[in-house]
Formats: C-alpha cells, structure tokens, sequence
C-alpha cells in the first residue's frame, strides 16, 4: 500500500532486491546539516555533498564550504517503512516527486557524486580551461571583465589571464577561483 496516498499502489520494482532507494529530500533553508544530523539519528542514510566557494572579505579571499545543492539532500530509505519519519523530521519541506507521489533517482547519480567527492563531501567539479578559452572575472578589481586563458601558474589555484587592455593582452596573475569559463 502507498503510504501517501492509501487509494494507490506503489509500483512494484522487480530490479531491485533491496527497498530503500535514494530519493530528493527538500530542506527548510540553511537547514541541510540539522536534516542530516536528524535522519542519521534515526539510522536512515543521508548524503550532503558540499562545494568550496571563495569569497573576499576585507581584501582577503576567504574559502567557505557550503551545499552543492541549498536546501536539498539525498537521502536512502524505504519509502513505506519511512515516508512519515522523513516527512515529519525537523527541517525538512517535503519529499521530492510528482504530484505528491515522491519518485527515487537512480543509484547512478550518488554514484557519480560520490566518485567526485573528496575530503568532508566536498564535490570537486572539473575544470575545462584550456589555452584560449574565454573567461570572465568574477570578483576582484577586474570584475565583469573578460580575457583569454594562458596558463595555470601553480597548484595553489594561480593563473594567467592575458587581458586585452587598449589593443594590448596584457599578463595578470589571478586566483582560479575569480575566473569563470565563458566559451
């Protein structure tokens, strides 16, 4: 029986022989760790995956680790056995789906996150520039700006940027974190 709505059967997976899938879990916002810390109390599998931003404060470029994905976790669990627990655990919004009814996402996709994920969950997302790509800066004294990428200086996050300047490219140095990739 559908624990959401009693008139409606739940769809019979024949492929999987466990019953607890990964589904979306909508969280109130900034409320995703209490969510996590809650639903790992109460022995259902809850998974965060983080991204390291940086911002500038006072002149400074500040690292800060936040969701990859605001207000929303994964989260698996058998969905009869569970749905009410979840529903009704602090911070969380709602079970992601359709027309009420929530729908699992595949294995693949916390897979895939997983794979790129390093230290504390924190996602590492590829980086595809290459010599002459074109990229924006973010932050900093050149913001809104453009340029074309040269190079990367060091393993720290350093680049060169060629930046074209009264008809001339001109080298500047600048954190990866303050570019962006255009085309």
């Amino acid at each position: 029986m559908n624990p959401i709505n009693p008139m409606t059967e739940l769809p019979h997976n024949p492929v999987t022989h466990d019953s607890t899938l990964w589904y979306v879990i909508q969280t109130k916002p900034a409320s995703e760790h209490r969510v996590e810390v809650h639903l790992s109390g109460q022995e259902i599998a809850a998974y965060l995956p983080m991204l390291e931003t940086f911002h500038y404060l006072k002149g400074k470029m500040i690292p800060k680790i936040k969701p990859l994905f605001p207000s929303y976790l994964f989260a698996r669990l058998d969905i009869c056995a569970a749905y009410y627990r979840v529903k009704w655990t602090r911070g969380v919004n709602k079970i992601l789906g359709i027309g009420g009814e929530p729908i699992p996402i595949s294995e693949l996709v916390i897979q895939t996150l997983r794979q790129r994920t390093g230290e504390n969950n924190v996602v590492r997302l590829d980086d595809e520039l290459e010599k002459g790509s074109i990229v924006q800066f973010t932050s900093g004294p050149f913001k809104d700006l453009t340029g074309v990428f040269d190079k990367r200086i060091s393993d720290g996050g350093r680049v060169r940027i060629l930046l074209s300047l009264i008809g001339v490219d001109v080298p500047v140095q600048v954190s990866r974190h303050q570019i962006r990739k255009v085309a």
